[in-house]
């Protein structure tokens, strides 16, 4: 496998792992999670921030899902929804510790984007 062709890969592998794991770590404990959603969530489309949550978490396992064929068209949709997703997040959060690490994140699904 050429090196190029190695990086895209290992890109995508590690970017989907982490939003993979993200996604199932909100189920598993929702607690750690919940305090990041914005109170206007509340109520928002009749949904509670619990449920939110689920809906936020199964988007980050679909997002880390389309990273891995070997597709093009869904490796670069993966990369734009993480970019997008993340960009949304930012706006919420802030900068903070957890800013910094979505940021480094960015730039990942940028470069992957970039790459394919």
């Amino acid at each position: 496998m050429e090196r190029n062709a190695l990086a895209r890969w290992i890109l995508a592998l590690s970017l989907a792992f982490v939003f993979v794991s993200f996604g199932i770590w909100k189920f598993v404990d929702p607690i750690i999670w919940i305090g990041f959603l914005p109170g206007w969530m509340e109520g928002l489309m009749g949904l509670t921030r619990d449920a939110w949550l689920r809906v936020i978490g199964v988007s980050e396992i679909l997002m880390g899902l389309l990273l891995l064929p070997p597709v093009r068209w869904m490796k670069r949709a993966g990369a734009g929804l993480i970019i997008l997703h993340l960009l949304a997040i930012l706006t919420q959060v802030g900068w903070n510790d957890v800013a910094v690490r979505d940021l480094g994140l960015i730039g990942a699904a940028v470069a992957l984007l970039v790459m394919l």
